[in-house]
């Protein structure tokens, strides 16, 4: 299933910025496809957008998210 999910807040531990750039997403897009059930990730940070690829059930990617310092809501 690919769901596209709005990005409400990020705490994002790869910038030392707090900017939230591209570089930024080009790393949680990589953490999240190693991730178990996490087939493909596409995230738009300037944009607040994330398309997934994934076999999770909803709780279980929200979960997911939640632990890697994304709210989608």
């Amino acid at each position: 299933m690919t769901e596209v999910l709005r990005i409400t807040y990020i705490n994002c531990d790869f910038c030392t910025a707090k900017n939230h750039c591209a570089a930024c997403g080009s790393e949680l897009e990589q953490s999240l496809t190693e991730k178990p059930g996490i087939v493909s990730a596409k995230l738009n940070i300037p944009d607040h957008a994330a398309s997934i690829e994934h076999t999770l059930d909803g709780d279980d990617l929200e979960d997911l998210l939640d632990a890697m310092g994304l709210l989608v809501g």
